[in-house]
């Protein structure tokens, strides 16, 4: 599907579904595997945590708070359902970030390894990163993950949604959470929209302009809360991290 056709599909189904049991991640509507292809989900002995990209077809990108601990992980791709469909793969190791810290939730990224590489088709595909360092951002993304639909809310059987949210200017976000004692650094990005945002369980998901990601999902305060858009890390600070990773792959020594 264009994007041009999804942009469409997402505010008409945005402004009819506004008031329904349909929405999920906040303000959104039901997205097919193939609308967001890179998308995978991860699973910790089978049940549903967070969600993760694909940057080659056996390494994917997430959120290092999610596979903080090593565990027994598995991902999910080619589906829009977390327990059934696509291509499952074994997680063979957990790269984290050198500096990442679980208290400020800064440097929030880590790679996984899976134990088979992925079979690349239309429903599962790469995302691409952005070049290392980038500080211009497009003004509209698409986030999409099997989070909750609200704060309070919970969703026994996750299905993929996904929605429009822009960037926050990142001055006015420092000082948002600032009273909150949260450090928005430069190495993260705010995005959100009106009544739409990312929840729980959407953490590690890309967001996604033209099907390169800028951000992936880390934290917010709340779930479209009006005074604390969803925070990011910023994806373009950590490419060259990423690439050195995937060039020293004989030599890592994982965590898993």
């Amino acid at each position: 599907m264009k994007l041009s056709v999804l942009v469409l599909w997402l505010f008409c189904g945005l402004e009819s579904w506004a008031k329904s049991d349909q929405e999920r991640i906040v303000g959104g509507v039901e997205l097919p595997i193939d609308l967001s292809p890179w998308l995978a989900s991860i699973s910790v002995h089978g049940n549903y945590s967070c969600s993760s990209a694909l940057i080659t077809s056996q390494w994917l990108v997430t959120a290092g708070h999610c596979v903080y601990y090593p565990d027994s992980y598995s991902v999910r791709a080619g589906s829009a359902s977390t327990e059934e469909g696509g291509q499952r793969r074994d997680v063979a190791g957990v790269i984290l970030h050198p500096d990442f810290k679980l208290r400020t939730l800064e440097n929030d990224i880590a790679l996984l390894k899976i134990s088979k590489p992925f079979s690349v088709g239309e429903s599962i595909q790469l995302v691409k990163l952005p070049l290392p360092g980038l500080n211009i951002l497009p003004r509209t993304l698409l986030v999409a993950g099997w989070g909750n639909p609200g704060e309070n809310d919970n969703d026994a059987e996750p299905k993929l949604r996904g929605t429009f949210v822009k960037v926050i200017d990142q001055r006015r976000c420092r000082r948002l959470y600032s009273y909150l004692d949260r450090p928005i650094t430069e190495d993260m990005v705010c995005a959100a929209a009106p009544g739409r945002d990312h929840c729980f369980g959407d953490s590690g998901a890309p967001l996604v302009h033209r099907g390169s990601s800028y951000g992936i999902v880390s934290f917010a305060h709340g779930c479209a809360d009006p005074h604390f858009p969803g925070v990011y890390t910023r994806l373009a600070n950590y490419v060259n991290w990423i690439f050195h990773v995937l060039e020293t792959d004989n030599q890592i020594n994982f965590i898993l």
